[in-house]
Order: structure tokens, then C-alpha cells, then sequence
């Protein structure tokens, strides 16, 4: 969790947590859920598009090899 504080600070829009180890690819957002703004039309969708477009990559590379 103290590694997401410099993730957070230096692209909060943007970063993504991944958990490795498991025999699925799992990917985040690193600032969480934002259910204080779901339904006003603020949320920045960035970091949830990169979270999917990682696991895809992981996915892909997992069925490659």
C-alpha cells in the first residue's frame, strides 16, 4: 500500500495496481472505486481503461506462452 502513495501522487488519473502470483491477470485502478462521484458525470475513466487494457496484455501474453 505505500508504494500507491507515489502512484497516486504522480498520476492519479492514470495508475494502475496489478496483483501478481495468481493464474488470472487482476488489475485496478489505484485510486479505488470513486463511489463519492459515481453518477455526476466526473469520473475520469483513464486509469479503469488502462487497468483493462494491462489485463488484456497479461491475458494475451499467459495464452502466448
Amino acid at each position: 500500500d505505500q508504494g500507491q502513495i507515489a502512484i497516486k501522487l504522480m498520476g492519479f488519473s492514470k495508475g494502475v495496481t496489478v496483483q501478481g502470483g495468481l493464474p488470472v491477470p487482476i488489475t485496478t485502478p489505484a485510486h479505488g472505486t470513486a463511489y463519492d462521484i459515481a453518477g455526476q458525470g466526473k469520473a475520469d475513466v483513464n486509469a479503469t481503461a488502462n487497468a483493462f487494457r494491462i489485463a488484456a496484455r497479461m491475458g494475451l501474453a499467459k495464452h502466448l506462452n
